[in-house]
This record gives C-alpha cells, sequence and structure tokens, in this order.
C-alpha cells in the first residue's frame, strides 16, 4: 500500500543493545526501533531536531517498551546513548516498509559489528570537554 510521506513527532530515548533486531539485521548506526503499528519494519524515516543525530534512519528493530509514538535511536556506545538521552523529534516518513522480516546474514553482522566498534574507539579517543 502507497502512503504519502507524512511528518510526525516522536519521543526519541537511545539504546546501545547490540544484537539481531525484529528485521534479522544486527544493529547498526542509522538504525531505530519503533511500533509496527505505527511504522512497519524497513521503514525510511528522516529526523529532524536531534543535533547531530538527525538524518536518515531505517526502522530495523522493534521493542518491549517501544509503543506508539515512540522511536529508540541506536547508538553504538552507552555514553553517547545517555548523552542523546530523551528528545522530541521530527519524524518525516520517507517511504513505508513492507513489515518483513529476513534471515540473518552473516557479512552483515560483520560489517555492523566492525562499524560499531569503529564509533566506540573513536568516541573513546575524543577528548572530553
Amino acid at each position: 500500500m502507497r502512503r504519502r510521506p507524512t511528518i510526525r513527532y516522536f519521543i526519541a530515548p537511545a539504546y546501545s543493545v547490540e544484537g539481531t533486531g525484529a528485521s534479522g539485521k544486527w544493529s547498526h548506526p542509522g538504525t531505530v526501533a519503533a511500533d509496527r503499528k505505527v511504522l512497519p519494519l524497513n521503514t525510511r524515516i528522516r529526523i529532524y531536531g536531534a543535533g547531530r543525530y538527525s538524518g536518515d534512519y531505517t526502522v530495523e528493530d522493534t521493542g518491549a517498551k517501544v509503543d506508539g509514538h515512540h522511536i529508540d535511536v541506536y547508538m553504538p556506545s552507552r555514553a553517547q546513548a545517555k548523552k542523546f538521552g530523551r528528545q522530541r523529534v521530527k519524524v518525516l516518513v520517507l517511504q513505508y516498509g513492507d513489515d518483513q522480516a529476513s534471515p540473518p546474514e552473516p557479512r552483515q553482522k560483520a560489517a555492523a559489528k566492525a562499524v560499531n566498534r569503529k564509533v566506540r574507539a573513536k568516541a573513546k579517543a575524543a577528548p572530553t570537554k
């Protein structure tokens, strides 16, 4: 079913738990968890009002506490997630997903883990203010 791109407001906390999401993909930067009734799996969205974390994301997970107009933004490190906190963000739905899970891919998991390690190492090496 095709729908027009829509703008909605969400409450967006961050999470940093690595693992396979509901879509079958390993968590990596650029993914969010959302309520499947509001944003189906594989939906592409653009987040505004989240500072440096504003940008394009894909819904690749659901969560036990993600209900209604809440999205969880994935961060590779716990420190980044704590710093992000909980924000009210504006979300533009670019393309609704098919809500289909795919089997886990070993290459995608390895690539996502490498990206997560690189981001954590970069954050650890950055000077704190």
